[in-house]
């Protein structure tokens, strides 16, 4: 086993060794071209713009050239007056100046470049200059303020419908739910990131959600999430060939493994990663190779070699100002102090610890964070308001064009009469001379009235599936106005009493009201998203993309997200042994159906309850059951389930609310597979679900 870590150590050596020569062959090949433009070149403006490029160029792999060429590119344009080269010369030099370390530096050159960016009225610029001064201030004690500048950077973003600095901005904004510990808010907003990076095939921001995925996952003890968040990384992380972010991929890798106790992966990655910054030589890097190195002697149980470890990480700490990094250090040194015994020593790090995590003002951050989330809030509920109206006027609009049809076809009909009749009359009184001819304009007149008939017909037909249209939306409309608004009062009504009674912070109260901020967004976001859900089946915009399916994996996905709601209940979910049978079924309607199911039954099971999912198949369909043990329901509840028209809302065990929508889905998505969906159950006994699902492809 060790000769075979040493073979893999080698070989990942060779192959960073690899890319970095292909890497800087590519960059060289591109500098070089852009110097011999340089030199026919006899536009100054145009060498500045040139020298930039180079400098970013050089960025990558050799700093010192990178921090030359920008410096070359500033001086000329304060010579020539050129505001924009100017600009762009401080945004680069403090990209520079962050990677080395230099914090108070890089924060002077960022100023410089936003306010440049501002007089010249670059927005574009002006997002990316907001965002990395957030992360600048980040490292220090004014947290505050740099969630100011990321909240600032998304606001500018949306307005500018700029996708790349978006994702940048909801991710930054993740950072500080991770700070605060709020592991779900974080990974909401990582995920968010990720979405828009793959809708806008941003390859370097997909890489760089990927990797914040893969750490949150890890602090959530989701080893296998996160092992493939970071796996996922390498996928794109390879294709951008940013050295930089190849040292970041390695050293979360190194994390992973501390945490899944691997010493020699952990030895291999920090190889790597040491290799790659000999050609960067960034501090920031240095930094996190030791504490990774520090945390692998601490896992060896080495506490001595691990001290000495963090002493030198704490020093490089306070020669780049880096404040928002000690509270990991002094937990990590604690822990080895108290592994030698020296128990004082160990508490004397933790009150560090708590000291220098109050220094960043984690109650401000905080309230900050619920006032950008209330504002995000009222921005969603203003657009929603709008949409209504435009829906209104839209209505209004269709009503006055049919009833302009309805004019316009009475007219057209009197015209056709009249018509008609003066036909008829003339060749009445011309019958005899031209009898052949009447018979035939006669035949031609009666097919006219069955047409005629035919689309009148057709109107009325009309005219009753737009009533039933209407009818179906104005259902829409109510639970959105009814039971979607009711989470959002509730939500503004749990921040607003937070934020007005801060010293509620300290009381067992507070639990409780975070506990009831998190199941009503819960609930209310479990709602949108089968509104949504169930608007594109409605309108015909849903794909239907059937496919072979292992269903145990799917099962096992879904009960995964429950798992935490199922466990705060003390419920239990026994999955029979389903073996590796497969459906043939879109997957998405399948998620729907096994998510919407199962948080039925954990949301109507009591507590301490269990939840058993089981199958049966024969020749063409497998049977999917979930049966729990709660409330159960009459048979009149029964009757009404899966109807748009009567949907039935009761609240869960423990108060979850509900609205029926998730059901009327289960239905669509069944039958639209080709199966069909129904439920068995008597009052206090639990309810059992069954859904068909094909096992032969259905076309």
């Amino acid at each position: 086993m060790k000769s075979r870590s040493v073979f893999l150590l080698f070989f990942i050596i060779g192959l960073f060794l690899f890319q970095i020569t292909v890497t800087y062959g590519q960059v060289q090949f591109e500098i070089d071209s852009v110097k011999k433009l340089i030199r026919t070149e006899s536009d100054a403006k145009v060498v500045v713009d040139n020298y930039n490029i180079i400098s970013d160029l050089f960025t990558q792999s050799d700093g010192d050239s990178a921090i030359y060429y920008a410096q070359k590119a500033l001086d000329l344009s304060k010579k020539i007056q050129y505001k924009w080269g100017e600009a762009e010369a401080y945004f680069i030099l403090s990209f520079y100046h962050d990677r080395s370390g230099e914090t108070e530096k890089a924060i002077e050159k960022l100023e410089k470049a936003t306010s440049l960016f501002t007089e010249l009225g670059d927005s574009s610029y002006l997002i990316g200059c907001y965002n990395n001064l957030g992360v600048f201030y980040s490292y220090g004690t004014d947290q505050k303020k740099s969630l100011e500048y990321f909240i600032k950077a998304l606001n500018l973003a949306k307005a500018l419908n700029e996708s790349f600095a978006l994702s940048e901005a909801y991710s930054n904004i993740g950072t500080y739910y991770e700070y605060l510990r709020e592991y779900s808010n974080a990974l909401r907003y990582y995920e968010t990131a990720l979405q828009l990076d793959i809708e806008n095939n941003n390859q370097d921001n997909i890489a760089l959600s990927y990797l914040y995925l893969g750490n949150i996952n890890l602090k959530l003890q989701r080893f296998d999430t996160a092992l493939f968040n970071l796996k996922k990384a390498q996928e794109f992380v390879s294709q951008v060939k940013d050295l930089y972010r190849q040292a970041e991929l390695c050293i979360n890798f190194a994390s992973y493994y501390v945490e899944t106790n691997n010493p020699d992966s952990v030895n291999i990655c920090l190889e790597s990663t040491q290799l790659l910054n000999d050609s960067l030589n960034y501090q920031t890097l240095e930094a996190d190779i030791l504490f990774i190195k520090g945390e692998l002697f601490l896992m060896l149980k080495k506490y001595a070699e691990s001290i000495r470890i963090y002493d030198k990480v704490e020093t490089l700490y306070e020669e780049m100002q880096i404040k928002d990094s000690y509270y990991d250090l002094y937990q990590s040194k604690a822990k080895a102090y108290a592994g030698l015994q020296l128990f004082d020593k160990a508490y004397e790090l933790l009150e560090k610890a708590y000291k220098t995590d109050e220094l960043l003002q984690p109650g401000e951050l905080a309230i900050a964070l619920g006032e950008f989330e209330h504002t995000e809030t009222v921005k969603e509920e203003q657009a929603r308001l709008k949409l209504e109206q435009e829906l209104e006027t839209q209505k209004q609009e269709n009503e006055l064009i049919h009833v302009r049809s309805k004019l316009k076809l009475a007219i057209v009909s009197v015209a056709l009469l009249s018509l008609l009749l003066t036909l008829f009359i003339y060749m009445y009184l011309l019958r005899r001379k031209y009898n052949n001819n009447l018979k035939q304009n006669y035949n031609t007149i009666e097919t006219q009235k069955k047409q005629l008939e035919k689309n009148l017909k057709q109107l009325e037909e009309n005219e009753s599936r737009l009533k039933e249209l209407n009818a179906t939306k104005d259902k829409f409309f109510s639970i959105i106005a009814h039971d979607l608004k009711s989470p959002f009062n509730a939500l503004i009504g749990f921040s607003d009493f937070i934020i007005n009674n801060p010293e509620i912070k300290n009381t067992k109260d507070f639990e409780e009201l975070m506990h009831g901020i998190y199941q009503t967004a819960n609930s209310g976001y479990t709602l949108l998203d089968n509104l949504l859900e169930w608007a594109r089946t409605q309108t015909g915009n849903i794909d239907h993309d059937p496919q072979w399916l292992f269903l145990k994996e799917e099962i096992d996905h879904n009960v995964a997200m429950f798992n935490e709601i199922a466990r705060s209940k003390g419920i239990t979910i026994h999955i029979e042994d389903i073996g590796d049978q497969k459906v043939f079924t879109d997957k998405n309607a399948l998620n729907c159906i096994i998510r919407n199911l199962l948080s039925n039954a954990v949301k109507f099971s009591y507590k301490g309850g269990l939840i058993n999912i089981s199958i049966h198949s024969n020749n063409d369909f497998c049977i999917f059951k979930i049966k729990d043990f709660g409330t159960g329901m009459n048979q009149d509840t029964i009757n009404e389930l899966f109807k748009i028209q009567n949907t039935v809302k009761y609240n869960g065990t423990a108060d979850e609310k509900g609205t029926g929508l998730g059901l009327i889905l289960c239905k669509e998505f069944a039958e639209r597979n080709g199966g069909k969906i129904w439920v068995e159950s008597e009052i206090e006994k639990g309810s059992t679900f069954y859904c068909t699902l094909p096992v032969k492809e259905i076309h």
